[in-house]
């Protein structure tokens, strides 16, 4: 177990500290948009164009219900792409750390002085 002695933390938090100019760069928001599109928007499964054949064994594999199935067809005519995930509730916590500290490996990759982790461990 992790232990703090200047924040305070418990088994489902824990604390972390960064340095960042006000402003993000165009860079840094770029990197954090497509950080979020790649890891929190879902994986995608179809897009307007697909054929009904595909769209027919996304429904049976994935065993998705007529309602939503009704849903899906209405957001695809309306022109939008589906995309689909997963939260493993059993791990989030990890999950949930490791997300954040991608983020900022990336953004600290990225070369500029705005950003900066100054206590990033989320291990606890």
């Amino acid at each position: 177990m992790k232990i703090r002695t200047d924040f305070v933390t418990n088994s489902s938090s824990s604390s972390f500290i960064i340095a960042r100019e006000e402003e993000l760069s165009e860079k840094l928001k770029e990197i954090i948009i497509t950080f979020v599109l790649d890891e929190m928007m879902g994986e995608k499964l179809l897009s307007p164009s697909s054929a009904e054949e595909e769209i027919q064994k996304v429904f049976d594999e994935n065993y998705i219900n007529n309602e939503k199935q009704q849903e899906i067809r209405k957001a695809l005519k309306e022109g939008k792409t589906i995309y689909s995930g997963c939260i493993d509730f059993e791990c989030c916590d990890y999950n949930y750390a490791e997300l954040f500290e991608n983020l900022w490996e990336k953004l600290d990759d990225a070369g500029e002085k705005s950003f900066e982790v100054i206590d990033g461990d989320l291990s606890y």
